[in-house]
């Protein structure tokens, strides 16, 4: 709860609108690097996101250490040389949904335009996603890829040619109502 509260003072939610607010504490994020030598896989289902349907406003955030991989030693690189997971603790995303009707039934296209904040940078990002209005809240799916670069994360040239320089992300969450 403490999470999703931080989540909703950050964006400025007035909370009084609980009906037109949804939330999860369990979203899915997951992350693939792939190149011909190696892939690398990842996953965290301990993803906290708040949607206010009245403004549009949307929030994403995951703990770096909440993702886990088939592989403990890809994991404690992944912690420790890439992400520097106990300097940079999180990463986040606060935008704006465009293209959402409320009223709409079915699958819906759009785009949340927002900040996404990784490894201690901020980055303006657009992601396209679909919402599907459900009986009880929203599902969201998006795919993404993010550059390494863009995050300030270092691939040393040894192993470059084992890790992309683009990763691409996936998202699934089911939101429920505050």
């Amino acid at each position: 709860m403490k999470t999703l509260f931080s989540l909703g003072l950050l964006l400025g939610f007035g909370w009084t609108a609980a009906a037109q607010q949804f939330a999860t504490r369990d979203a899915h994020i997951a992350f693939l690097s792939e190149t011909p030598i190696e892939d690398i896989r990842a996953e965290s289902h301990e993803a906290s996101a708040i949607l206010d349907v009245a403004s549009g406003r949307l929030a994403f955030q995951v703990p770096i250490l909440s993702f886990h991989f088939p592989k403990a030693l890809m994991e404690e690189h992944f912690n420790e040389n890439y992400m520097e997971s106990e300097q940079y603790p999180k990463a986040s995303f606060r935008g704006t949904l465009v293209g959402l009707d409320p009223s709409a039934t079915g699958a819906q296209e759009v785009t949340a335009k927002g900040t996404l904040e990784m490894h201690g940078v901020a980055v303006e990002r657009e992601v396209t996603g679909t919402m599907v209005r459900t009986e009880t809240g929203w599902s969201i799916e998006a795919a993404f890829s993010v550059p390494c670069t863009d995050h300030d994360i270092d691939i040393p040239k040894v192993v470059s040619e084992n890790i992309a320089e683009v990763i691409d992300v996936t998202l699934s969450a089911t939101l429920a109502p505050r």
